[in-house]
């Protein structure tokens, strides 16, 4: 799903050419100033409004590396750019907050605070409600809930990158897996993560391999493989469970242990619990023998406690 989003940035401004021309191009991105405050304004695909935020940053930092993305503009308006917004009078608008306009059904949101003497909203929540009266703008934006997501991993500095194994049909288990990071284990997962400094990839973010616990762990052994640098795993098997996968090599001698073709995630994580010293291979085509000799060994570096 594609959500839009305006972040408050500092590092970079619209007077730096070479970045505004990037960003246009490279991410269709718009980086502006209003009120003596930078802003880049950018669109974000993920299954979650924090998973589409945290990958927005990513490929802007990718592009423009001294980005630094500080928060989310909370896009406060009020009556006035209410109307001009959705094409209506100020008086229509009013109505609409009275409740003597569009009365049925859910009540205009509260404001959200006071400006001099005018009251604001939060525009994500005003259009949640045009939406209802067919009077929306047909964007997505993150809610006041996902909002506060957004802002402790940006606060933390830390960025996610989100990822799978090419192997169709797990995509609901992978998405209850995200959808319990989000919701139970977030903040706590992000500071953990502002430590290590081994699972970040070309553009900057910690690389998070999601996967469904019943799905092929040969699929997940390859993907894990697939990078230079440690990658963290993330599923669910009888509790949410987060782990560091390595390729480096061992520093001393290392027993390796093969997982069966039809083993899945639960069942490698199964064997990397019982030998958390060992490495671990695929089975190859040819049986055990041929394992590592297409796919390098891994081993887990860290368990995290999210």
């Amino acid at each position: 799903m594609d959500y839009d989003f305006t972040f408050v940035v500092s590092g970079v401004d619209v007077d730096d050419q070479a970045a505004v021309e990037a960003l246009l191009e490279n991410c269709d991105a718009l980086l502006a100033r209003a009120g003596g405050v930078d802003m880049l304004s950018i669109t974000g695909s993920g299954a979650s409004a924090l998973e589409a935020a945290l990958n927005a940053v990513s490929s802007a930092r990718a592009v423009v590396p001294r980005l630094k993305v500080c928060r989310l503009d909370r896009d406060l308006v009020g009556v006035h750019e209410i109307a001009e917004r959705t094409g209506r009078t100020r008086q229509n608008v009013s109505q609409w907050i009275a409740g003597a306009r569009k009365g049925q059904g859910a009540p205009f949101p509260a404001a959200e605070g006071t400006v001099g003497r005018s009251q604001a909203w939060l525009w994500s929540e005003v259009n949640q409600w045009l939406a209802g009266h067919g009077l929306d703008d047909g964007v997505a934006y993150p809610t006041r809930a996902e909002m506060a997501e957004i802002d402790v991993a940006l606060a933390n500095a830390v960025t996610l990158h989100f990822t799978a194994a090419d192997t169709p049909g797990f995509e609901a288990g992978r998405d209850r897996v995200v959808q319990e990071l989000e919701s139970k284990h977030l903040s706590g997962f992000m500071k953990y993560l502002a430590g290590l400094d081994r699972t970040t990839g070309v553009r900057g973010g910690h690389v998070l391999l999601v996967a469904d616990a019943a799905e092929p762990a040969r699929g997940v052994m390859e993907c894990v493989s697939s990078f230079d640098h440690d990658v963290i795993l993330v599923t669910a098997t009888d509790q949410f469970t987060a782990t560091v996968l390595s390729t480096r090599a061992p520093l001393g001698p290392t027993a390796v242990i093969t997982v069966p073709r039809e083993a899945t995630v639960g069942d490698w994580l199964s064997l990397v619990q019982d030998n958390p010293q060992a490495a671990f291979a695929p089975e190859g085509p040819e049986g055990a023998e041929a394992a590592a000799k297409e796919v390098p060994t891994i081993r887990r570096r860290l368990a995290i406690a999210a």
